[in-house]
């Protein structure tokens, strides 16, 4: 696939563009938005501000009083079209302790029903895949990753939890004194 196929420029505000490479969520998409973000590291545009990668789309801040939109669009797909042979670095492999059921894990349970398999191989089919982090989130630290093992995929709550105690202050409870 050609790489500015599939891609498109949206303004998302006065100093904001959005690049979109489609709707879809997957390894396709994410290796376009890494790709990009990887040659913008190297070769810093001046007058942009910052980066947000997500799913299958990057948004990039820039100085409105220095760069038009247009502008960043044609230095981005000169960019594009360096891509498909850029090689990326391997990514880093970082293990994240879990604590599953009780307390910590109140829908073990309720995920082991739905699929009618044991709270065990939840467990294990969760603890054994590896993950995609596709990006960090607004909250502190919270990694949004992808590829859950087909057997786990649950939809969501129908109604979303009010509140859920932070894990540092669960964490802090339970810590010896």
């Amino acid at each position: 696939m050609p790489t500015s196929q599939g891609v498109r420029f949206l303004p998302a505000s006065d100093r904001a563009l959005l690049i979109s490479f489609g709707e879809q969520i997957g390894q396709d998409s994410h290796k376009r938005v890494t790709k990009l973000l990887h040659i913008l590291k190297l070769e810093p545009i001046p007058s942009v501000h910052n980066f947000h990668p997500a799913y299958s789309s990057l948004l990039i801040t820039f100085d409105a009083l220095k760069l038009t939109h247009t502008e960043l669009e044609a230095v981005l797909r000169r960019h594009l079209e360096r891509t498909e042979e850029l090689r990326l670095p391997k990514p880093r492999k970082v293990e994240i302790p879990v604590c599953y059921g009780g307390e910590h894990g109140p829908d073990l349970q309720d995920v082991a029903a739905l699929h009618g398999i044991t709270a065990d191989r939840v467990v294990e089919l969760h603890s054994s895949a590896e993950y995609v982090a596709y990006f960090l989130g607004f909250v502190p630290g919270f990694a949004y990753l992808g590829e859950l093992p087909d057997e786990l995929v649950t939809p969501r709550l129908a109604t979303p939890r009010r509140s859920v105690p932070p894990a540092a202050a669960r964490l802090r409870r339970r810590a010896p004194a």
